[in-house]
């Protein structure tokens, strides 16, 4: 089995990495990911694009083509300002794509979330009813925010039908 990847801002040095070596794993549904989307469909490895409901861009929104990092567009995005990430239409467009997976990473994206049942089981709603409502099923693919994978978290989202977990097994692409 190849190595996995987490890659959160893609920049376009990355290109000449040996990418096809590593399944890919594109945290938060940055914009930035579907900008270089026709470079990316050129390497022959699975994709798996890991989005937080809540931080959708909306339709009607133009989307900023600054290269932030996560931590800046989520500051951002917590405040209202979510241009720094993908829509809807977009990532129905990444889906359809050979080789290229979407996943759920939260609604809220919040760290404390793995650690309070309290916060898990709204979040999940709500994530849930996005999925379902925006992309027609829910995905089978979780990554945890932030990398926190709880027992309480994981048999959560086991019992809503999730089958395969992400977190911090996977290599970080800024130390290629």
């Amino acid at each position: 089995m190849k190595p996995i990847l987490m890659i959160h801002e893609f920049k376009e040095r990355f290109l000449d990495l040996p990418l096809e070596k590593y399944i890919l794993t594109f945290d938060d549904g940055l914009y930035t990911q579907y900008k270089f989307l026709e470079e990316l469909k050129k390497i022959k490895t699975k994709k798996y694009f890991f989005i937080s409901s809540g931080i959708v861009c909306p339709e009607n929104l133009k989307q900023s083509g600054e290269l932030i990092c996560c931590e800046r567009a989520h500051t951002k995005a917590f405040k209202g300002d979510y241009t720094n990430y993908i829509k809807w239409s977009q990532i129905k467009e990444i889906d359809k794509l050979d080789d290229c997976f979407i996943g759920c990473h939260s609604h809220f994206h919040d760290i404390k979330t793995a650690d309070c049942v309290e916060c898990i089981i709204p979040d999940n709603r709500y994530m849930l009813e996005d999925f379902s409502k925006n992309l027609g099923y829910i995905p089978k693919y979780f990554c945890f925010p932030y990398n926190k994978r709880t027992l309480l978290y994981e048999t959560i989202l086991y019992n809503k039908g999730f089958k395969y977990f992400y977190g911090n097994e996977r290599l970080d692409i800024n130390e290629l």
